[in-house]
């Protein structure tokens, strides 16, 4: 009786492990709204994501004395903040997430130990849990909130993804190209499922749909006539989530995002 009490118990744990890791990894997926959050930075002063006023948020979630944390630190400095701080519509945050030996010795430590300039929050451990995520990674918070990159991987073999989705996510906050209301162009439905139509009062010649990650995913070419265009592309081979457009038209480029939902 007492092996039968202790073999339920061990089954019971195990459910309740296997549940909060796969709550873990499927908890706030790409393509939703990111929940809001203020934390107190190093230093003094903090920082909340709802007042970033629409710009590309790069989040890079560590832990203090993390060992890869501190490796790829240098990285995420130069290949990542360096290369894109120039640009007013993209902003970095660093979370220290090991609350219990989070302040502002231990994450200066880190910031010295890294080279990393941009803001460094002390106690973040709750970003984390309301995300879903852990230390060691990073996430990319697109200008409307909605999450579009949330790495699965430790981070340093996530630096050229995290990357490629800051590209597509500030070409589509209008760094790089006309914006579907400037060029005239309706794009619907959005979110989509099946398929996306696109309306255009000039020809386009070239639709292409790249994922979060900057890979190409879908090309139509056409040779469509003087008049306007009206364009319908299956979208159902491709999975749930963010994706972004890139239409080619005589008069340049016309980028926008694309929610795909079933």
């Amino acid at each position: 009786m007492k092996n039968q009490v202790k073999h339920k118990s061990w089954i019971i744990l195990t459910a309740m492990v296997i549940f909060m890791g796969t709550s873990l990894s499927y908890a706030q997926t790409v393509g939703e709204p990111g929940p809001d959050f203020e934390v107190n930075t190093l230093g003094g002063g903090s920082f909340k994501l709802s007042d970033q006023g629409g710009k590309v948020v790069f989040v890079f979630l560590f832990g203090n004395t993390c060992p890869s944390c501190k490796a790829v630190g240098p990285t995420v400095e130069t290949s990542i903040y360096q290369e894109f701080r120039s640009n007013s519509d993209f902003v970095a945050i660093g979370l220290d997430t090991w609350d219990s030996s989070s302040g502002e010795s231990s994450v200066t430590g880190f910031k010295n130990s890294t080279g990393i300039t941009f803001p460094l929050a002390i106690k973040a451990g709750s970003v984390a849990t309301a995300y879903g995520t852990t230390f060691d990674r990073f996430m990319v918070i697109d200008r409307d909130g909605v999450l579009a990159h949330k790495g699965l991987v430790g981070a340093s073999n996530d630096v050229n993804t995290t990357k490629a989705v800051i590209e597509q996510s500030l070409m589509a906050a209008g760094t790089s190209g006309l914006t579907a209301a400037e060029a005239g162009v309706s794009v619907y439905p959005i979110p989509a499922s099946e398929e996306v139509h696109f309306s255009s009062n000039e020809p386009i010649k070239q639709v292409r749909i790249f994922d979060a990650a900057g890979r190409l995913v879908l090309s139509e070419i056409d040779e469509w006539g003087a008049g306007g265009t009206n364009l319908t592309l299956p979208v159902a081979t491709l999975g749930k989530g963010l994706y972004f457009y890139r239409l080619q038209r005589a008069d340049g480029f016309v980028t926008g995002k694309l929610l795909i939902q079933r």
